[in-house]
């Protein structure tokens, strides 16, 4: 998603800079880039010394499991980011978050509003660490008024190879679902969402924002339109079998890479603000999201299994 923003900014005609810690594998056009640390104490100057005046920060790791070193870069890295953009008086930062920090649970209205608090359990590293940052931004906005923090709160994203925990669940050979269970899910095209960014890069729009596609859909029609088969589960042994999933399933370690309360409870969000304050629509229904991504799938499988039998006439 930085690679499609920073393309997007240079052709708009700005000056981009990507960075970060590990070099580029490949040079983007228009893009000037700096390896460093974010967290680096220097990184303050960098900014002043190049009149940074927007951050876009997508250096989120996506990790259902804990780690001090992805604790440290998500949260941390976070921290220190907003630190050293409040001191080289940078004017605005945009962070795409997630409807994942709501919370599944009973209890959700059908559609929540960005003042809705956190409810359920953040068992999954992402959504505590994105419930982190957001307290964090929460108060930074309130002592930095001078700032402008965007906070985009996206629905599923899918589309343009996407690894989101929605993109990776679908994709699996067999996916499990809970028994009885069917909750309404929102998705957002990976387009959309790079369109509500540059949005967000080009306005000032102060504080936190829902954005996906219309209607919400439920999971097993999401499920049967992207060509996927279900794997039905006993909640209760869902909850604590993860052990036999992880024999049945490939990648056991990341099943599934969504929380099981997230495919049980209802956590729908309402796009009411970003709609009436920046007039933004998606493009692409939700229909048409998870159709376009259904034939992204198919097109790259496809692609994969010609290489293969030519790989194979090759050895023959």
């Amino acid at each position: 998603m930085g690679t499609a923003v920073a393309r997007w900014a240079a052709d708009a005609g700005w000056r981009v800079l990507g960075v970060d810690l590990h070099p580029m594998t490949r040079p983007l056009t228009g893009v000037t880039f700096i390896r460093t640390d974010i967290r680096n104490p220097l990184f303050p100057q960098l900014l002043k010394a190049e009149r940074v005046d927007v951050i876009f920060h997508g250096a989120f790791r996506w990790r259902v499991r804990r780690s001090e070193d992805i604790f440290e870069s998500n949260v941390m890295g976070t921290m220190k980011l907003m630190g050293a953009a409040a001191l080289a008086g940078v004017k605005k930062v945009v962070f795409p978050s997630s409807a994942f920090v709501y919370g599944a649970h009973p209890a959700n209205p059908y559609f929540m509003t960005e003042n809705n608090g956190f409810q359920g359990r953040s068992s999954y590293a992402y959504v505590r660490e994105l419930r982190d940052i957001e307290t964090f931004l929460s108060g930074f906005r309130r002592q930095h008024p001078e700032m402008t923090v965007t906070v985009l709160r996206f629905a599923n994203i899918l589309g343009r190879d996407y690894s989101s925990p929605l993109a990776r669940y679908l994709t699996m050979p067999l996916i499990p679902t809970l028994m009885g269970y069917d909750p309404m899910m929102q998705v957002i095209h990976f387009d959309d969402g790079v369109r509500a960014l540059a949005q967000a890069l080009t306005e000032d729009h102060q504080g936190v924002f829902n954005v996906a596609a219309s209607p919400p859909l439920p999971l097993m029609k999401i499920i049967r339109m992207s060509g996927g088969r279900s794997a039905p589960i006993l909640h209760p042994f869902a909850y604590t079998g993860q052990s036999i999933a992880s024999m049945l399933f490939r990648k056991g370690k990341e099943i599934p890479a969504i929380p099981w309360d997230f495919l049980r409870y209802p956590w729908t969000a309402s796009t009411d603000r970003i709609e009436a304050e920046w007039g933004y629509h998606p493009r692409q229904d939700a229909e048409t999201t998870v159709r376009r991504f259904a034939e992204e799938r198919h097109a790259g499988a496809a692609g994969h299994a010609t290489l293969e039998s030519a790989a194979a006439k090759v050895g023959a």
